[in-house]
Formats: C-alpha cells, structure tokens, sequence
C-alpha cells in the first residue's frame, strides 16, 4: 500500500497528468474483481468518466427527444486520453474517489474476507496523506 500513499504525494506535489494517470492505474489494481464498480471520476455535460477495473470509460447520457428516459452508451479510452481538466478534477478529488474505492471494497469484503485488510490500507492512504 506504499505504492497507493507515494503515488498522492507525488500527485499532490507534481499535479501533472502523469502523476494522475499513476495514481489512476494503482486504484484500478484495487477495484474489487466485479463488472458493477465503477468510480466516478468527473462529470462534463452530459459525459462522465468512469474508473473500472478494466480502465476508463466515457459514459454518455442523453435524453430521447420523444420519449421519457435516457439512454446511455459506453466509450473505453486509453488512461493517456484522459483531458486535462478531468486530470485536474482527479487530482483535487483524489480524497473523494478514495472514499468511492473504500466503500466499494468495504462491501465486496463481505463477500471476499481478504478485501477488509484493503479497507484498512485505504483509510491509511487517506489519512496520511491530509
């Protein structure tokens, strides 16, 4: 979990893209091994980015004009294609994304046994780095 505490200090201090894009990548080693979490990154219009285990994803929602719901559809893109200004949100979110993370894995512990030591790392990774 060093990893997850020196990728947010190097993020922090730096605040380029690439030390966002590192941070990304550690979080994504520990999502939960489900199809259904997904972190919300940052939201654009009617676009939001979405962190998975399998990468990024840019979840379109629009209206249909003449029915009443929505319909949404899914873009993967390389974490390299992340925009700057999403970057920027991540990095000034990062405590946010990680309470997204932790609860995700606090749940899926009560499947796996193994993921509450994860928790414990999370909470660590976020109060060192306040």
């Amino acid at each position: 979990m060093e990893e997850l505490i020196s990728a947010i200090k190097k993020m922090k201090t730096k605040g380029d893209k690439e030390s966002v894009i590192d941070f990304l990548k550690i979080v994504m080693k520990l999502i939960p091994p489900s199809d259904d979490i997904g972190i919300s990154l940052a939201k654009k219009g009617t676009h939001e980015y979405v962190l998975d285990r399998r990468g990024l994803a840019i979840i379109s929602l629009s209206e249909d004009e003449y029915l009443p719901f929505f319909s949404a559809s899914e873009k993967r893109v390389e974490l390299d294609s992340l925009p700057d200004d999403v970057a920027k949100i991540v990095r000034n979110n990062w405590k946010e994304i990680l309470d997204q993370l932790r609860d995700y894995v606090l749940d899926y512990s009560k499947i796996d046994k193994r993921y509450s030591k994860v928790v414990d790392e999370i909470t660590d990774a976020v109060f060192k780095n306040l």
